[in-house]
C-alpha cells in the first residue's frame, strides 16, 4: 500500500483489489530497485547503446514502432534512476517530491487537477512533508538527471568522435585521392590523345615520303630502261 493510503486508512476503508493492485505496485517498486553497481551497469550500458552504431542507427533509422521502443526503454532507465536516488540517496530520505508524485496518481479519479494536487500534498504534510522540500528535492532529481545527461553527451560525444568524425575525415582523404587519380587519368588520357595525333601526322608523313621515294626511283628506273631499249634499237 503506497504511503498516501497508508495516511489515508484510518479514515478511508480501502478495498483489496486495492490492496493487491499496491502490492503489485511495490514488488514493482523492489523489482525496479538494483544495487549501485547493477546502475552502474545500467547507467553504462545505455551509454554504449546510446551512441554505438546499430542501437543508434535504429533509433534514428527505423519505423516508428521500433522508436517508440527505444524511447520507452530509455524512459524506463530514468524512472529506475529516479527510484534508486529515492531509496539510497540521504537527500531524498522521508517523504518528499518522488514520494508525492505517486500519491497524486493514487488520486487519479479526481478529475479537477488543483484539487488533486492539493488533496496529495495536504494529506502528505502529515509526514513533514512542505512546499519548500518538494520543490527543492523536485529540483535535486532534476540535477540528478543532468548529470546523466551530461555523462550521456560526454560519451556520446566521444562515440560521435570515433564512428562519424574520423570516417568522415577518411571519407574526405579518400575523396581527395579519388580526385587526383581522376586527374591524373585524364592527364593520361589527354596524353594519349596527343601521342595517337603524333603518330598519324608521323606515319602520314613517313608513308608520304616513302612513297614519293619509291615512286620517284621507279620513274627514273623507267626512264633508263627506256634509254636502254632505244640505243639497242638504234645501235
Amino acid at each position: 500500500m503506497s504511503l498516501f493510503k497508508n495516511i489515508l486508512k484510518p479514515f478511508i476503508q480501502f478495498s483489496d483489489q486495492d490492496e493487491t493492485e499496491d502490492g503489485l505496485k511495490e514488488s514493482k517498486t523492489q523489482q525496479k530497485a538494483a544495487p549501485a553497481e547493477k546502475a552502474q551497469r545500467l547507467k553504462n550500458s545505455e551509454y554504449t547503446e546510446a551512441v554505438g552504431t546499430a542501437p543508434a542507427a535504429t533509433y534514428k533509422s527505423v519505423g516508428g514502432t521500433q522508436k517508440q521502443t527505444a524511447l520507452n526503454d530509455y524512459h524506463t532507465y530514468f524512472e529506475n534512476l529516479i527510484e534508486e536516488a529515492n531509496e539510497k540517496n540521504p537527500l531524498f530520505q522521508g517523504t518528499d517530491f518522488k514520494e508525492f508524485i505517486d500519491s497524486k496518481i493514487d488520486v487519479e479519479a479526481i478529475a479537477d487537477e488543483a484539487t488533486r494536487y492539493k488533496t496529495a500534498f495536504n494529506v502528505l504534510k502529515r509526514t513533514g512533508l512542505t512546499k519548500e522540500r518538494l520543490v527543492t528535492t523536485g529540483r535535486e532529481y532534476i540535477k540528478l538527471i543532468d548529470q546523466d545527461l551530461k555523462g550521456f553527451a560526454d560519451a556520446y560525444n566521444q562515440q560521435y568522435k570515433a564512428d562519424v568524425e574520423q570516417r568522415e575525415q577518411l571519407l574526405q582523404k579518400k575523396a581527395e585521392e579519388l580526385q587526383s587519380l581522376n586527374d591524373r587519368i585524364s592527364a593520361l588520357n589527354q596524353d594519349m590523345k596527343q601521342l595517337s595525333q603524333q603518330i598519324t601526322q608521323n606515319k602520314e608523313k613517313l608513308n608520304g615520303n616513302k612513297n614519293a621515294f619509291l615512286a620517284a626511283g621507279q620513274e627514273k628506273k623507267n626512264e633508263i630502261e627506256g634509254e636502254l631499249e632505244k640505243i639497242d634499237q638504234y645501235f
